[in-house]
Formats: C-alpha cells, structure tokens, sequence
C-alpha cells in the first residue's frame, strides 16, 4: 500500500513537471509570436511613412511652378549613383527651384540589427536630415527611354529618363539574431522623372 501511495506521488510529480514544461514553452511561443506580429507591423509603418516623403519628392523632380524657371531636359539631375541622388525640384510649388540630395549612410550606432543604415535627405544647403527606420538598402538604378540600364556615374543626365528605386526595411531589434531577414519590407518603384519636363 505504501509503495503504491509513492508510486502515485512520483507519477504525479513527472506528469506536473511536463504539463509545466508544455505551459512554459507555449507561454514563450506566444511571446515570440507576439513580438513578430508587433515588429512586422513596425516595419510596413515605418516603410509605408518612407515611402510616402520619397513619392512627394519624386513626383516633383523637374517641376517648377515658374515654367520660366523650369529646368532644361539635361539639368534637372544634377548627380546619381546606385545609393545616392541629387536632383532638382520646386518642392513648395512657388517658383523656386531646390536641390534634393537622397543618400545612404553608414551604420546606426547602437541599432542591434547590424545591416540597418541611415538614409539621409538634404533641401539646398540646409543640414542633412536622417531617418532611422529600418531602412537596410537603398538601390537606385537609371534607365533610358527603352528601359535599358545606363552605367553610374553617367556622363549624359539627359539620357535619364526613369529612376528605379528600391527599399528593404527590417526590424531595427528582433526576438533572435537569426530573425532580422526574416521579416522585412520591400518596396520597388520605377519613377517616369521626365514626365514633368514633356509637359511644358
């Protein structure tokens, strides 16, 4: 009877510590399922805003309000490579022409994800301002009007006439080091940039 009695006690003790075993591990799923949705949607918010001030800028490239003042086919890019691009717009709609400069940075200090960088955007001679949102590439490639690539740095801006633009965003810190590439954002646009100077 007393064997019997221990028997149960021990059974009872195994059969506790695996349903408390089984508790914690779904408990730590659900954290980590958790934390992935909050992250995926930190990255859709964080690249939809990007994307938002990117297309603003963009749409305005060779624009001006005073079409006195509007660019000449050959001047409204004033430089681009795969990671950077300086061109020219009237931003403000008020017949006065800036120079945007986009660009891509080095490393965020402090950021856990190692491949998540600055992208910086500059108006005129005004200090560059720089979003830290995950942004982890930033490729820009130049077409001319048969969509065929032109080689950077190009010596023709004129020969320009498409820009396309592509952003990957990760997580700025993930639930493991593994999980950085595994939940991202990818955003590819090809830009028609002359439209605005055919119609002047």
């Amino acid at each position: 009877m007393g064997s019997s009695t221990l028997i149960d006690i021990v059974s009872s003790m195994l059969i506790s510590g695996f349903l408390l075993v089984t508790a914690l591990q779904m408990d730590e799923k659900a954290v980590q399922n958790t934390y992935y949705s909050e992250t995926n949607l930190t990255v859709q918010q964080n690249l939809t805003s990007l994307v938002q001030n990117l297309e603003y800028d963009f749409r305005k490239m060779g624009y001006c309000a005073d079409p006195n003042l509007q660019p000449k086919t050959y001047m409204y890019l004033v430089q681009g490579d795969t990671s950077s691009i300086s061109f020219v717009a009237d931003l403000n709609n008020v017949g006065v022409l800036d120079t945007v400069k986009y660009y891509l940075g080095g490393h965020v200090p402090g950021c856990p994800n190692p491949h998540v960088k600055m992208l910086y955007r500059q108006v005129d001679s005004d200090p560059a301002v720089g979003s830290n949102l995950g942004v982890t590439e930033f490729y820009l490639k130049y077409l001319d009007s048969f969509g065929q690539e032109l080689p950077v740095p190009f010596t023709a801006p004129s020969q320009v006439q498409m820009v396309e633009i592509t952003i990957r965003v990760e997580p700025a810190a993930a639930y493991d080091d593994t999980t950085y590439s595994q939940n991202f954002a990818l955003w590819r646009q090809t830009r028609l940039i002359s439209r605005n100077l055919k119609n002047r």
